[in-house]
């Protein structure tokens, strides 16, 4: 039978069953991070394929330990976009972390418990300062955040005073090491760290009261304001958080390259905000996880591996990801707003 043999029904009918197989689809890949899990597979069979020498425990343990690092670097980040916002100051937080963990564990030889605990409370109180005016003068994360960044890494190359030869302790390097183990099995106990910590993310999205009322912020603070939820102390924790883990995370990008620089943090700012993103999670979503950042950090981790390995510059690494960064936006920033449905 031609097209132009159709009956009414069936001409009128079959746009919509396609649209409604392609809503369900969409649907699906929303819901559950399958379209990211099936891109790891894919770039993994890549890698494998153009260069079998990586099919090595070293290999696979270096892949992992700088996808833990980005992951840490960017957990913070996933909460602040989850609420909404974005924390530009992130290269700052690493910055000062490395600076702990090189000058003042390493040179100063201050116990590293002391210089983990001192970051997070210094990275962790200026985030609070910076999430509770946010929300208090109604000022966009973005202008606070770059700010608060920059006046961060000036501070830090002053007290670091040109000093960028000094080394993170043995015990700090131990744990970002690609000899390290943990309890005795041949991995780094920085895997072990991420995965705890997103474990802990997990449930705290997932099964507390707390992470409901962040998650209920993130959708709309004003409704969430008007059901007696304290939206600056949401507001207020999230962005401390953000700034304690990602002081965190400059200590151990420190411990892993047994070193610092003034630019340690920059490249961190990109990657982790792109991890969070390619995970598909974005500004004021429901579904955002932090699952979904560990698989986006291991995405751009074998990305860039085979990017390397064809001689690409940072110039055009950079350039892929930004195409992979629209890509998915433009599948998951489509979907209405949760404020828009009511």
């Amino acid at each position: 039978m031609t097209s132009d043999t159709l009956s009414p029904a069936q001409t009128t009918h079959a746009p919509p069953a396609r649209q409604m197989t392609w809503t369900r689809f969409r649907a699906w890949v929303l819901e559950v991070p399958a379209l990211q899990v099936l891109v790891v597979l894919a770039l993994a069979a890549w890698l494998l394929t153009t260069m079998p020498a990586m099919a090595n425990p070293r290999s696979i343990t270096s892949i992992l330990v700088i996808t833990s690092l980005l992951a840490l670097a960017a957990m913070g980040q996933t909460l602040v976009v989850i609420l909404g916002g974005l924390d530009l100051a992130a290269p700052g937080y690493i910055l000062f972390g490395a600076f702990m963990a090189a000058n003042v564990a390493g040179k100063l030889a201050l116990p590293a418990v002391v210089a983990l605990l001192i970051t997070a409370l210094v990275c962790g109180g200026i985030g609070a300062l910076i999430g509770w005016i946010c929300h208090r003068f109604a000022v966009q994360p973005l202008i606070v955040t770059l700010g608060t960044g920059a006046a961060i890494t000036g501070a830090t190359l002053f007290f670091a005073d040109g000093d960028y030869s000094s080394a993170p302790p043995v015990e700090l390097r131990s744990l970002a090491s690609l000899r390290g183990a943990t309890f005795g099995l041949p991995f780094p106990p920085i895997i072990l760290i991420v995965l705890l910590c997103g474990a802990g993310m997990w449930i705290f999205l997932n099964r507390t009261a707390a992470g409901r009322r962040f998650r209920a912020t993130g959708i709309n603070f004003r409704a969430a304001g008007l059901t007696r939820i304290r939206t600056s102390a949401v507001w207020t924790a999230v962005f401390a958080a953000s700034g304690a883990l990602a002081g965190v995370a400059g200590v151990f990008i420190a411990s892993f390259g047994s070193g610092w620089s003034q630019t340690i943090g920059e490249p961190y700012l990109f990657s982790g905000l792109a991890a969070v993103l390619v995970g598909g999670t974005i500004f004021g979503s429901i579904r955002g996880s932090y699952t979904r950042t560990l698989l986006g950090a291991l995405i751009l981790t074998l990305l860039s591996t085979i990017i390397v390995s064809n001689g690409l510059t940072e110039a055009q690494s950079r350039i892929v990801f930004g195409i992979i960064i629209l890509a998915v936006v433009s599948l998951y920033g489509r979907e209405r707003h949760v404020r828009d449905r009511f």
